[in-house]
C-alpha cells in the first residue's frame, strides 16, 4: 500500500470518529445542523440577514472541531506527513543536482547543520574555505590554526539563537570582527571586553590593513559571548 492511500485511510478513519463524538453530542450535534442550515440559505437564498448567527455558529463549531480529540490527531498527522513529503522531495531534488553538477564538473560539497550542542569546526585541510554556520544553540569554536589562510577576502559567519562562540586565529593573521546581539558580551584579543545590549560591535586593528592574510568574521546571535583569541 503507498504511503499516500494509508495517509488518506487513517486520516479518513480520524475525521469519522472525530464527527461522531461531535454528533454524539446534542449541544455540537445541534450547532452542527444549525450551521449547515445556515450555510444552505445562505447559498441558495443569498439571504445576508443571517451573517452574525452564522458567524457565531461557525466559531463555536471550530472550537468544537479544535477540542476533539480526534480532530486533534488528524491535524497532526497531516502536518507531520506534509513536512516529512516536502523534506523528502527536497532530498531526492538534492540528490539529482548533485548528479548534474558531478556530470557538468562542478564541486559541490554539501553539509548538514548541527542545530544543538557544542561543537568544533576546525579542518584537516590546509587550505582555507569560508566557513557558513547556523545553530539553533551550543558552544562553537573555531579554529583557525591548522588551515593556511590566503589573501584578505576570508569570511566567516556564524548566526545562532543561544550560546558562546570562540575563534582561534593565527598570529600571522589579521581579523575584523562584526557581532550582532541581544545579549551578550565581546572579547576582541587582549582589548577590554564589550558587553552588547540589543547593538552591534565592528572592531579591527588599523595593523589589519599591513597584514597580507586577513579573515572577516560575522555573528550574529540573540544571547552569547564571542571571544577571538590567538593561538
Amino acid at each position: 500500500m503507498r504511503k499516500v492511500q494509508f495517509f488518506v485511510i487513517v486520516e479518513t478513519i480520524l475525521l469519522v470518529m472525530g464527527l461522531m463524538t461531535i454528533m454524539a453530542n446534542n449541544l455540537s450535534s445541534f450547532i452542527l445542523i444549525l450551521v449547515l442550515i445556515l450555510l444552505a440559505l445562505r447559498f441558495y437564498n443569498q439571504d445576508k440577514r443571517n451573517n452574525f448567527l452564522l458567524t457565531v455558529g461557525l466559531v463555536l463549531l471550530f472550537l468544537i472541531l479544535m477540542l476533539n480529540p480526534y480532530i486533534i490527531m488528524a491535524v497532526v498527522l497531516g502536518v507531520v506527513y506534509v513536512v516529512i513529503n516536502h523534506f523528502s522531495q527536497v532530498k531526492k531534488k538534492n540528490r539529482f543536482a548533485l548528479v548534474r553538477f558531478r556530470e557538468e564538473e562542478l564541486k559541490a560539497k554539501p553539509i548538514r547543520n548541527q542545530w544543538i550542542g557544542a561543537d568544533m569546526h576546525d579542518s584537516d585541510f590546509y587550505a582555507f574555505d569560508d566557513i557558513n554556520i547556523i545553530r539553533l544553540t551550543g558552544s562553537d569554536t573555531i579554529d583557525l590554526s591548522n588551515v593556511i589562510v590566503t589573501g584578505k577576502d576570508n569570511v566567516v559567519i556564524i548566526r545562532k539563537v543561544f550560546g558562546p562562540t570562540k575563534i582561534l586565529v593565527p598570529i600571522d593573521v589579521g581579523v575584523k570582527l562584526d557581532v550582532s546581539a541581544i545579549y551578550g558580551s565581546v572579547r576582541y584579543f587582549d582589548f577590554a571586553e564589550y558587553d552588547l545590549r540589543n547593538e552591534s560591535l565592528k572592531l579591527w586593528h588599523e595593523q589589519d590593513d599591513d597584514y597580507l592574510k586577513v579573515v572577516k568574521i560575522i555573528v550574529n546571535t540573540l544571547a552569547g559571548d564571542v571571544e577571538v583569541v590567538r593561538k
